[in-house]
Protein backbone atom coordinates (compact mmCIF):
# COMPACT_ATOMS: atom_id res chain seq x y z
CA UNK A 1 0.00 0.00 0.00
CA UNK A 2 1.01 3.13 -0.81
CA UNK A 3 1.48 6.37 1.57
CA UNK A 4 1.12 9.37 0.49
CA UNK A 5 3.13 12.35 2.63
CA UNK A 6 1.74 15.07 0.83
CA UNK A 7 -1.30 16.09 2.77
CA UNK A 8 0.99 15.98 5.94
CA UNK A 9 3.65 18.04 3.95
CA UNK A 10 1.20 20.77 2.87
CA UNK A 11 -0.57 20.81 6.30
CA UNK A 12 3.22 21.39 7.47
CA UNK A 13 3.78 24.25 5.04
CA UNK A 14 0.80 26.53 6.33
CA UNK A 15 1.19 25.89 9.85
CA UNK A 16 5.04 26.93 9.10
CA UNK A 17 3.97 29.82 7.25
CA UNK A 18 0.87 30.92 9.63
CA UNK A 19 3.69 31.00 12.11
CA UNK A 20 6.59 33.07 11.03
CA UNK A 21 3.84 35.52 9.58
CA UNK A 22 2.57 36.40 13.42
CA UNK A 23 5.26 38.67 14.43
CA UNK A 24 4.79 40.74 17.28
CA UNK A 25 4.85 44.69 16.11
CA UNK A 26 6.16 46.67 19.42
CA UNK A 27 6.50 49.94 17.71
CA UNK A 28 4.54 52.53 19.08
CA UNK A 29 2.54 55.58 17.11
CA UNK A 30 3.18 58.62 19.25
CA UNK A 31 1.23 61.44 18.74
CA UNK A 32 1.90 65.37 19.96
CA UNK A 33 -2.04 66.51 20.35
CA UNK A 34 -4.74 67.76 22.23
CA UNK A 35 -7.25 67.84 20.19
CA UNK A 36 -9.86 65.15 20.11
CA UNK A 37 -12.28 63.89 16.97
CA UNK A 38 -12.56 66.68 13.99
CA UNK A 39 -16.03 68.51 15.64
CA UNK A 40 -16.30 72.08 13.42
CA UNK A 41 -14.36 74.81 12.19
CA UNK A 42 -15.05 78.25 13.37
CA UNK A 43 -15.28 80.96 11.15
CA UNK A 44 -12.42 83.38 10.33
CA UNK A 45 -11.76 86.98 8.79
CA UNK A 46 -10.55 87.20 5.62
CA UNK A 47 -6.63 87.26 5.32
CA UNK A 48 -4.04 85.12 6.91
CA UNK A 49 -4.94 83.37 9.80
CA UNK A 50 -2.70 81.12 11.49
CA UNK A 51 -3.34 78.19 13.63
CA UNK A 52 -1.28 76.33 16.66
CA UNK A 53 -0.61 73.65 19.50
CA UNK A 54 2.27 74.88 21.90
CA UNK A 55 3.88 71.86 23.78
CA UNK A 56 6.10 73.04 26.33
CA UNK A 57 8.71 70.88 27.90
CA UNK A 58 6.71 68.84 30.14
CA UNK A 59 5.29 67.34 26.69
CA UNK A 60 8.09 66.99 24.70
CA UNK A 61 11.24 66.38 26.93
CA UNK A 62 10.49 62.69 26.88
CA UNK A 63 10.97 62.95 23.26
CA UNK A 64 14.93 64.53 23.19
CA UNK A 65 16.99 63.18 20.74
CA UNK A 66 14.22 62.18 18.46
CA UNK A 67 12.41 63.93 15.61
CA UNK A 68 8.59 64.76 14.66
CA UNK A 69 8.09 62.66 11.00
CA UNK A 70 4.44 64.23 9.98
CA UNK A 71 2.25 66.93 11.07
CA UNK A 72 -1.51 66.33 10.30
CA UNK A 73 -4.38 68.55 10.59
CA UNK A 74 -7.89 68.82 9.02
CA UNK A 75 -9.12 71.94 6.81
CA UNK A 76 -12.87 72.50 6.42
CA UNK A 77 -12.27 74.74 3.06
CA UNK A 78 -9.55 74.87 0.92
CA UNK A 79 -8.38 78.55 1.49
CA UNK A 80 -6.25 80.48 -1.16
CA UNK A 81 -2.89 79.45 0.74
CA UNK A 82 -1.58 76.74 3.22
CA UNK A 83 1.84 76.57 5.59
CA UNK A 84 3.05 74.50 7.85
CA UNK A 85 5.47 76.06 10.21
CA UNK A 86 7.08 74.51 13.16
CA UNK A 87 8.28 77.09 16.09
CA UNK A 88 10.76 76.59 19.17
CA UNK A 89 9.80 77.89 22.21
CA UNK A 90 10.12 81.64 23.22
CA UNK A 91 10.46 81.03 26.78
CA UNK A 92 6.75 82.69 27.04
CA UNK A 93 3.66 80.77 26.57
CA UNK A 94 2.12 83.44 24.52
CA UNK A 95 4.17 83.47 21.42
CA UNK A 96 6.10 81.27 19.16
CA UNK A 97 10.01 81.26 18.90
CA UNK A 98 12.26 81.37 16.09
CA UNK A 99 10.99 79.37 13.11
CA UNK A 100 12.56 75.84 12.89
CA UNK A 101 10.72 74.88 9.77
CA UNK A 102 8.24 76.13 7.06
CA UNK A 103 6.39 74.47 4.09
CA UNK A 104 4.24 75.75 1.36
CA UNK A 105 1.55 73.08 0.52
CA UNK A 106 -0.64 75.27 -1.05
CA UNK A 107 -0.03 73.78 -4.42
CA UNK A 108 -0.22 70.13 -2.75
CA UNK A 109 -3.32 70.61 -0.58
CA UNK A 110 -6.75 70.65 -3.20
CA UNK A 111 -9.20 69.07 -1.26
CA UNK A 112 -10.59 69.39 2.22
CA UNK A 113 -10.42 67.07 4.75
CA UNK A 114 -7.43 65.67 6.81
CA UNK A 115 -3.56 66.54 5.36
CA UNK A 116 -0.83 64.74 6.10
CA UNK A 117 2.78 66.14 5.46
CA UNK A 118 5.68 63.96 6.04
CA UNK A 119 8.20 65.84 7.05
CA UNK A 120 11.65 65.42 4.68
CA UNK A 121 14.36 64.31 6.95
CA UNK A 122 12.32 64.48 10.20
CA UNK A 123 12.50 67.84 12.43
CA UNK A 124 14.56 67.51 16.18
CA UNK A 125 12.17 67.83 18.60
CA UNK A 126 13.51 70.65 21.02
CA UNK A 127 13.50 69.72 24.98
CA UNK A 128 12.52 72.60 25.58
CA UNK A 129 9.17 72.75 23.46
CA UNK A 130 7.70 73.49 20.37
CA UNK A 131 5.02 75.02 18.46
CA UNK A 132 3.14 73.12 15.55
CA UNK A 133 1.14 76.01 12.94
CA UNK A 134 -1.13 76.10 9.88
CA UNK A 135 -1.15 79.63 8.62
CA UNK A 136 -4.07 79.54 5.85
CA UNK A 137 -5.11 82.77 3.18
CA UNK A 138 -8.70 82.89 3.13
CA UNK A 139 -9.99 84.93 0.10
CA UNK A 140 -13.58 85.76 2.03
CA UNK A 141 -14.74 87.08 5.63
CA UNK A 142 -17.16 84.03 7.33
CA UNK A 143 -14.70 81.15 5.70
CA UNK A 144 -14.17 77.90 7.54
CA UNK A 145 -10.95 77.04 7.52
CA UNK A 146 -8.72 74.68 10.66
CA UNK A 147 -10.81 71.97 11.91
CA UNK A 148 -11.39 71.72 15.74
CA UNK A 149 -12.47 69.67 18.59
CA UNK A 150 -15.70 69.82 20.60
CA UNK A 151 -13.40 71.07 23.50
CA UNK A 152 -14.45 68.56 25.96
CA UNK A 153 -10.67 67.73 26.70
CA UNK A 154 -9.87 71.34 26.30
CA UNK A 155 -6.21 72.41 26.95
CA UNK A 156 -5.51 76.17 27.07
CA UNK A 157 -2.09 75.00 24.98
CA UNK A 158 -4.24 73.99 22.28
CA UNK A 159 -6.33 76.71 21.03
CA UNK A 160 -3.51 79.20 19.58
CA UNK A 161 -4.26 81.97 17.20
CA UNK A 162 -2.87 85.01 15.16
CA UNK A 163 -5.35 86.82 12.88
CA UNK A 164 -4.99 89.58 10.76
CA UNK A 165 -6.93 91.89 12.32
CA UNK A 166 -4.43 91.77 15.92
CA UNK A 167 -1.45 90.23 14.06
CA UNK A 168 -0.52 88.78 17.92
CA UNK A 169 -1.26 86.11 18.86
CA UNK A 170 -3.59 84.73 21.33
CA UNK A 171 -5.96 82.38 21.93
CA UNK A 172 -9.32 81.11 20.32
CA UNK A 173 -10.70 81.14 24.22
CA UNK A 174 -9.59 84.66 24.74
CA UNK A 175 -10.80 85.65 21.34
CA UNK A 176 -14.47 84.35 21.53
CA UNK A 177 -14.59 85.00 25.32
CA UNK A 178 -15.92 81.35 26.22
CA UNK A 179 -15.58 79.15 23.84
CA UNK A 180 -13.20 76.10 24.60
CA UNK A 181 -11.53 73.99 21.59
CA UNK A 182 -8.44 72.66 20.55
CA UNK A 183 -7.40 72.54 17.15
CA UNK A 184 -6.79 69.73 14.87
CA UNK A 185 -3.39 69.87 14.27
CA UNK A 186 -1.31 66.53 15.26
CA UNK A 187 2.56 65.74 15.20
CA UNK A 188 3.47 62.49 14.85
CA UNK A 189 6.92 61.43 16.46
CA UNK A 190 9.58 59.26 14.97
CA UNK A 191 9.44 55.80 16.58
CA UNK A 192 12.78 54.58 17.97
Amino acid sequence: MKTTYFPLLLLLCIGLIGFSSCEDDDTIVEILNYDGDKFSAPQNGAGLNSFAAFFPATEVSQYEGRQLEKITFWLETVPTTTSVIIFANSGNTQTPGDELYRVDLTQRVNNSGWIDHIIPGGQDIPADGLWLAVETDLAANGTQSMGCDDGSNYNPNGDRMRTPTSGIWSSFNAITGSETINWNIRGTVAPL
